[in-house]
């Protein structure tokens, strides 16, 4: 009788390993019907029970063999893991504490339990058992997975990073590990870091969606933006309908310009969530830098329907509006928004512009920098091609004429992408570029023309420099600068005596200086020439000329060369020493 046992529990147990569970329970049955007390085949039986789903009959088939064996810590384990399946946890948390009981270094009973706590968001209790399940067995992978995904929820990342890294210690290819192990070091900047962990997900599976994402977020962060493009391209081949990819790349075809292609993948975005703010914002933004006006209008129109305080998308309105030369709604727009953001200096500075009610309204660094970077992308074609630009043949006549034909240091104020700088570059053992437009200036570096190129502020710039220029050039800058009292006095202490200052500026015809409704600054001969008296300049030349055209109208500037005289209280102090 016990060899026929022995036989019919060996075939069940084999069946059953070899996941041919409706054989093994039919063989099962047969050596129960035999021995109905046999407590291993109760166990393995309950065991095939539940691989099949069949709670009900597993927790039976326990609660048999618990009868037979109570004190078995391992039947206790295993009928809480049924009872959890079928979603009796009250009864689940009774046999898991029992079996802790029984053995309080029970590994796999912590971790079982933690993990019916974690559900709960019971996570101190959660917490306590999966440090109980990786003290009781060091190498129990499980727990310290567990124990680092749990952590990683409750915010203590680097307890995480330590369960993550303990992990893959003991398994070098678990893959989550190496996944979340990335993400933490990305929230982190720890780019390197990050950068190998994603790499090693995507060496165990070359097609992992989020893996290919957020090694394109590191991409992106490093400024390379072609390789943020690829990876993100490739997560979306791999999954057409992925929101995070497609999103990704279509904010990275706007970040580096790219808004043809930007628009593709948003319209696909907005097929999906036609009322998404961002979506529509990114689209509108596109279209206006496309010149692509009035459905930019449409898409902040949009914007404004479904939130009438979207500040970003009234001051856009307002600045299509300007172009579109309809100034009253324009003027609407921006009092809409500055009711929003009353500090705003942007906003403000256009109203101002339009309203003329501020008799001395301030420059805004804010609005110009957001012009100009808006701008740098078309700014060359634009200038060359649409507003026949000729300055920079203007200054280079008006420097020959001066026989000013080398400088050893010159400084290009505003130097913008370039233009006037291919002039300068000729003449110029050395040559720096200032700008406050990083866009402008990335056109800039582009073309190597400049020997040093700075983004800042011209004034906060020319007040910190201990240097000195021979020359100095500040082409189609002074209609950004109201009050030039301060840019004078700065420009003369950074040019050296007989130095050069070559600028331009519109022309006021009644004050000293004014913001016309173009939102540029104009400014009287009579209170330029005073100025550079004060300033320890002597006039050298002064000539009205056409920088561009307008709307097929020639726009006038007055250009203007000083020299640099003695200081007189420095040739004393000089004369002192």
């Amino acid at each position: 009788m016990n060899f026929e046992l022995q036989t019919l529990f060996a075939k069940a147990y084999q069946l059953q390993q070899q996941n041919e569970l409706n054989q093994a329970i039919d063989v099962y049955d047969k050596l129960l019907a035999l021995s109905p007390l046999h407590p291993e085949a109760l166990q393995f039986m309950a065991l095939a029970q539940a691989q099949l789903g069949n709670m009900k009959e597993a927790i039976s088939y326990f609660q048999k063999a618990l009868a037979l064996r109570p004190e078995d810590e391992n039947l206790h384990n295993n009928i809480a893991n049924a009872y959890k399946k079928a979603g009796l946890l009250d009864n689940a948390v009774r046999h898991y504490q029992e079996a802790l009981r029984l053995n309080p270094r029970y590994a796999q009973a912590h971790n079982n339990l933690a993990v019916l706590y974690d559900a709960n968001k019971d996570y101190k209790l959660a917490l306590y058992h999966y440090r109980e399940a990786v003290h009781a067995q060091p190498d129990f992978l499980p727990a310290h997975y567990n124990l680092g995904l749990l952590l990683l929820k409750k915010g203590q990342l680097h307890a995480a990073k330590r369960q993550f890294t303990n992990v893959i210690s003991l398994y070098p290819n678990h893959l989550d590990a190496h996944f979340y192990l990335g993400i933490l070091n990305l929230q982190e900047d720890n780019l390197d870091e990050a950068e190998q962990s994603f790499q090693a997900v995507l060496g165990i599976d070359s097609e992992h969606i989020e893996a290919l994402i957020n090694s394109g977020v590191i991409a992106l962060k490093r400024d390379e933006g072609q390789k943020a493009v690829d990876y993100f391209t490739k997560a979306l081949a791999l999954d057409e309908r992925n929101i995070e990819a497609r999103n990704n790349l279509a904010a990275t075809f706007m970040h580096y310009d790219r808004f043809e292609n930007a628009l593709m993948h948003y319209d696909v975005l907005l097929e999906k969530e036609p009322q998404n703010i961002e979506y529509l914002y990114n689209s509108g933004v596109a279209q206006m830098t496309l010149g692509h006006l009035q459905e930019a209008t449409n898409y902040f129109e949009q914007i404004l329907a479904l939130d009438d305080a979207h500040f970003a998308s009234l001051t856009n309105l307002a600045a299509i509006y300007i172009r579109l030369e309809d100034h009253a709604s324009a003027i609407d727009f921006l009092k809409r928004a500055l009711q929003i953001q009353p500090e705003d200096s942007s906003a403000r500075f256009m109203l101002n512009a339009l309203t003329n009610e501020d008799k001395n309204p301030e420059p805004s660094k804010d609005y110009v920098t957001n012009l100009f970077n808006n701008y740098a992308l078309y700014y060359d074609k634009h200038m060359q091609e649409t507003l026949h630009y000729k300055l920079p043949n203007y200054i280079a006549q008006v420097l020959h004429r001066l026989h000013c034909l080398q400088a050893k240091r010159t400084l290009d104020l505003g130097c913008g992408t370039g233009l006037c700088g291919v002039v300068l570059r000729e003449l110029s053992e050395h040559l720096t570029g200032i700008d406050i437009a990083p866009k402008m200036l990335s056109i800039a570096r582009e073309k190597g023309i400049y020997d040093e190129l700075i983004e800042a502020d011209l004034l906060s710039y020319l007040q910190g420099n201990k240097e000195t220029f021979n020359l100095a050039v500040a082409a189609d800058v002074l209609p950004y600068l109201g009050d030039l009292s301060q840019l004078f006095v700065a420009v003369r202490a950074n040019l050296a005596d007989n130095g050069l200052f070559l600028f331009t500026s519109e022309i006021s015809v009644q004050q000293d200086w004014c913001l016309q409704s173009n939102a540029r600054f104009c400014h009287h001969p009579d209170y330029i020439q005073n100025l550079a008296r004060k300033c320890h300049f002597r006039l050298l030349h002064q000539e009205k000329i056409t920088a561009r055209t307008q709307n097929q109208e020639a726009v006038p500037v007055m250009l203007y060369v000083l020299k640099a005289n003695p200081d007189p209280e420095k040739t004393k102090a000089r004369q002192a020493d």
